[in-house]
């Protein structure tokens, strides 16, 4: 580490390390060359498995490709690509439409309000078993065997050996020879390992969302370095920094965050990554951090110091919650209790599981509107939401035919043998990641906009029902006038008509009852890799899918913001916090084991001091003593806000939290910055 310039001397440099890279032309091959040799291979070996194929084009580049030259980093790995390998993903959809007739790889169809993908994200390498046996010993197990996976794994991790040798040569670093000789000894081995293989199977084509469980992964390393005197706690801070800003540094903020998983088990890592991550304030990596009741008072205090003070990319998941819920979704208590956040809050058992938990979305409010606009009347209440109910589970089969499609093309659009070779059961079974090669291999269900759904709902029951104000037919017309020439009758329901998030116990009674239907409606369902669907409930892009969404009894108008996650509609929350989160507490979470959670909006004033990160750390315990899931919070000033809209300039560092990961503030549409200024006003 001394050879490295301290941390704060190059941050800018290393913030900016995936920009304007220098590419050295010494000991490689040129555009012309490469596609050269992947053209005379495909020639010679037409039919060829396509995971093989896949795997001589990935060792192809990681021999050969040009490398950057970044000798001020203690963590280099940058290589061209020339495009290769996103031209034959494509490719690889059209091989996919070959064999898998009648998928669509992608649809968003927001008139029945569902979606399906193959899901390239969300996915993650067996880190222990990385750190474990290295490079040299995952490709000696792949040896053992000679089916397409096992000669692809061997394939591609002697190619990035290869890599790893070559860009220790480049960059002077000899880290870099020492993991691709044998496993990792030393904290910055360690680190290099996974951040090598992190970017190898990015660049693959395959998104991965976590890090693994931090403290737990890297522990070992850290108290061996000080032991043998390599390693200070200072400067393993800096090669902790050197780490984080190597994930911050590849989308600067503007793509979905790098989870770092503290906990349940705390140990002196999980302090000082949690030291590390305030100092360097920004907006990725995100941090998500397990809690059990038995979490030590100041690592509590400590994490919610960040989260007070502007470093708000941190969830709170409970530990006991989130492990009953895999239980009863089929994992054993043993497999449970090893999970990590593979997304934002959606959990996956380490080492054993692919959730692909994005896959599919119902996006209940528009599926609602599709009811409506049926014509059908309903002489009551309850004929009409059970006629709702009905129409979730006929657009659920439709969603569910398309996305079995999907995972069954998923291991002709892109395997993965660089992600397979670290899984134990791909390596027995024989078979990779897309080709249900993971002991438990499921689909998650992104449940979305819940409490519009049941805000309207409940305006369906005040307007037409009780109140009698209109008829269904009206109200029909009413939604597709958006509510234009209806302005007194949109005050009305607006105002009037129960809200979800206020502790009214029959409107909750509602909300309970939609949430088990949803949830059994999905949670045995079948998908297409010998797994089931995975139902989670949170919403997302919120501005970009209420742009596609009609005007809602509710009174919403149409192509406004929908409501977050488990979040009541924005500036609905009439009785503050605590009504906010018995409302959300009343459902079982554990019916939602692909993760759920609350965002909390706070005033600046409420929060203060060390009385004021008291009554935060309470906050969470609460929460997660009376059984939520996840929790995670924004703390603004509603006039910082509006200041920031004018001069962007002084607010570089603003950070807000959108759903499962944070952004600066100056970086979002004035539509989505209006949305955040809405809820800090309704706090105020």
């Amino acid at each position: 580490m001394n050879t490295y310039q301290p941390f704060d001397v190059i941050r800018t440099q290393l913030e900016k390390q995936y920009e304007n890279v220098i590419y050295s032309q010494e000991n490689c091959w040129t555009e012309e060359q490469l596609r050269e040799a992947w053209d005379n291979h495909k020639k010679e070996c037409p039919g060829e498995d396509r995971i093989l194929s896949r795997s001589f084009l990935i060792a192809l580049i990681l021999k050969h490709a040009p490398l950057g030259v970044e000798k001020f980093n203690p963590f280099p790995g940058k290589f061209q690509t020339y495009n290769l390998l996103n031209e034959d993903i494509n490719n690889g959809y059209k091989l996919a439409a070959e064999k898998v007739p009648g998928v669509k790889t992608w649809a968003v169809d927001m008139d029945l309000g569902i979606g399906w993908m193959v899901d390239r994200s969300h996915v993650a390498p067996d880190w222990k078993r990385l750190l474990e046996l290295g490079l040299p010993g995952l490709i000696e197990r792949a040896k053992k065997d000679t089916s397409p996976l096992h000669k692809s794994v061997v394939m591609v991790y002697e190619a990035l050996a290869e890599l790893c040798h070559r860009l220790a040569i480049l960059n002077e670093n000899p880290v870099y020879d020492e993991i691709a000789t044998h496993a990792p000894r030393t904290l910055h081995e360690a680190f290099a390992l996974a951040y090598v293989l992190h970017d190898t199977i990015e660049f693959s084509g395959e998104e991965v969302r976590t890090m693994g469980r931090f403290d737990a992964l890297y522990i070992d390393f850290y108290r061996k370095d000080l032991a043998e005197g390599r390693l200070t706690r200072e400067s393993a801070k800096e090669l902790i920094k050197y780490f984080y800003v190597a994930f911050y540094a590849r989308y600067q903020g503007k793509r979905f965050g790098k989870n770092f998983c503290f906990g349940p088990d705390f140990n002196e890592l999980s302090y000082l990554g949690m030291e590390a991550y305030y100092e360097m304030n920004t907006v990725d990596p995100k941090l998500s951090v397990l809690v059990r009741d038995d979490m030590p008072q100041d690592f509590a205090e400590l994490y919610a110091r960040c989260i007070r003070d502007g470093r708000t990319a941190i969830v709170s998941l409970n530990y006991n919650v989130v492990v009953e819920g895999l239980i009863r979704h089929g994992r054993t208590p043993e497999d449970a209790a090893q999970f990590v956040p593979i997304g934002c809050y959606e959990p996956a058992v380490a080492g054993k599981e692919i959730s692909c938990s994005g896959s599919t979305h119902l996006y209940l409010p528009a599926t609602l509107l599709h009811m409506i606009r049926s014509g059908r009347d309903y002489g009551t209440f309850t004929d009409f939401k059970n006629a709702f109910l009905d129409e979730l589970r006929k657009v659920c089969s439709i969603m569910a035919e398309q996305q079995i499609l999907c995972d069954m093309a998923w291991k002709y659009v892109n395997p993965v043998p660089l992600l397979s070779g670290t899984f134990d059961s791909c390596m027995e079974k024989g078979r990779d990641i897309s080709d249900s090669g993971a002991v438990y291999n499921t689909t998650g269900c992104v449940c979305s906009y819940f409490a519009d759904a049941i805000d309207s709902l409940e305006a369906v029951r005040y307007l037409v029902y009780e109140q009698k104000l209109c008829t269904l037919a009206e109200l029909r017309q009413i939604l597709a006038d958006n509510w234009q020439g209806h302005e007194k009758l949109r005050a009305q329901v607006m105002k009037k008509a129960p809200k979800w998030g206020n502790n009214d116990p029959e409107l909750d009674s509602l909300a309970v009852e939609v949430a088990t239907f949803m949830s059994k409606l999905l949670f045995n369902l079948p998908n297409g890799r010998g797994g089931h669907f995975f139902p989670s409930i949170y919403g997302q892009m919120v501005v970009e899918r209420g742009q596609s969404i009609g005007a809602l009894p509710s009174g919403r108008l149409a192509g406004t913001p929908m409501s977050k996650n488990m979040d009541s509609a924005i500036g609905m929350d009439r009785n503050g916090i605590t009504g906010l989160m018995n409302s959300v507490l009343k459902i079982d979470m554990r019916q939602f084991p692909c993760g759920t959670c609350l965002d909390i909006m706070l005033h600046p004033t409420s929060v203060r001091g060390e009385e004021g990160l008291q009554i935060l750390v309470s906050l969470i315990r609460s929460f997660i003593a009376r059984g939520g899931s996840g929790i995670q919070f924004n703390i603004f000033d509603a006039a910082i806000l509006r200041d920031a809209q004018v001069h962007p300039e002084k607010y570089e560092n603003l950070q807000v939290r959108v759903c499962g990961w944070n952004v600066r503030f100056t970086d979002l549409t004035p539509e989505a910055q209006e949305t955040f200024i809405r809820e800090a006003e309704a706090v105020a």
